[in-house]
């Protein structure tokens, strides 16, 4: 398994080839039992944020799991020790999770 300073850098990559935005890294080592980074980024459409949860995918070496690609407003990628949230911008700003993140 690479260095998890490595695949953070692999994932922020991924999302930046496939134009997403807004990218923000949060490290929760210490203030969570359950992982220690959460990835937060906008895409710009529907279509956009699949593609970027693709590209996400191509470089984890392992996932958990996957939720919501179906409505693709939100898409949470559980690679155990990182998770992506790829959102819609409607939808980042209704759920205001780095809000939620800046405040632990």
């Amino acid at each position: 398994m690479l260095d998890i300073e490595i695949r953070i850098k692999n994932i922020v990559d991924a999302i930046e080839s496939k134009k997403g935005e807004d990218i923000k890294v949060y490290s929760v080592i210490n203030k969570t039992p359950f992982y220690d980074y959460s990835i937060i980024c906008t895409g710009s459409s529907k279509r956009n944020v699949d593609a970027i949860v693709d590209a996400v995918k191509d470089t984890m070496d392992s996932i958990n799991s996957i939720e919501g690609q179906a409505d693709s407003d939100w898409v949470l990628i559980d690679g155990k020790d990182i998770l992506v949230n790829v959102f819609t911008k409607d939808a980042r700003d209704y759920y205001e999770l780095d809000k939620f993140y800046g405040e632990i």
